[in-house]
């Protein structure tokens, strides 16, 4: 009995080391796990907001080409509203909603509510290019600002959310150039 009592403090020792050595290698295989799943995710994530944020600036200008046809702006080359026409940009905000679908699975409830933003400034140029709403130049040209505005917060968040370092408050480029004669503060 004394033998197996002199043993026991070298048997607790095994048992309780090799406890720990499971414990440790499922903590490191759980943390890589997660890891590689975090990298997934964000690939995925990175890639909606791209092709969200391609599709939005697509849509903004074909409507202010539209626009332009209408002189609620200027563009070097408007496109006059026909059936065709605007059927394409029926296509591409079709595109455009349904990119938002894979946005509302994968990201965070701010980036998500700086979509919905920009989603109703885009539609509020769709209208104004369409004739749906009366506009002016005026009009146009704050809708114009407020979808500019709305674009910027959604790339903020969207920064954020996949851990990239913030730009800070970048000041806004003059519109237009100031090799270009000014005609309307929307150009864009």
């Amino acid at each position: 009995m004394s033998g197996i009592l002199d043993q026991l403090p070298t048997l607790i020792g095994v048992v309780v080391g090799g406890l720990m050595s499971y414990v440790v290698g499922a903590l490191t295989e759980r943390g890589r796990w997660r890891r590689q799943q975090e990298i997934r995710w964000d690939g995925q994530l990175f890639q909606a907001y791209s092709e969200y944020g391609h599709a939005v600036k697509e849509c903004a200008a074909r409507y202010q080409r539209l626009a332009a046809h209408r002189g609620l702006t200027s563009h070097p080359a408007p496109l006059e509203p026909t059936e065709a026409e605007l059927e394409q940009a029926a296509v591409i905000e079709g595109r455009r909603a349904a990119l938002v679908e894979a946005l509302s699975l994968l990201t965070n409830a701010e980036t998500a509510r700086a979509v919905q933003i920009l989603n109703r400034s885009i539609w509020h140029l769709e209208w104004l290019a369409r004739g749906q709403l009366t506009g002016n130049p005026s009009s146009w040209a704050q809708a114009f600002s407020e979808y500019r505005a709305a674009r910027a917060e959604f790339y903020q968040h969207a920064r954020r959310s996949l851990r990239i370092a913030d730009m800070g408050q970048l000041r806004e480029a003059p519109w237009p150039p100031p090799w270009r004669p000014v005609q309307d503060p929307s150009d864009a």
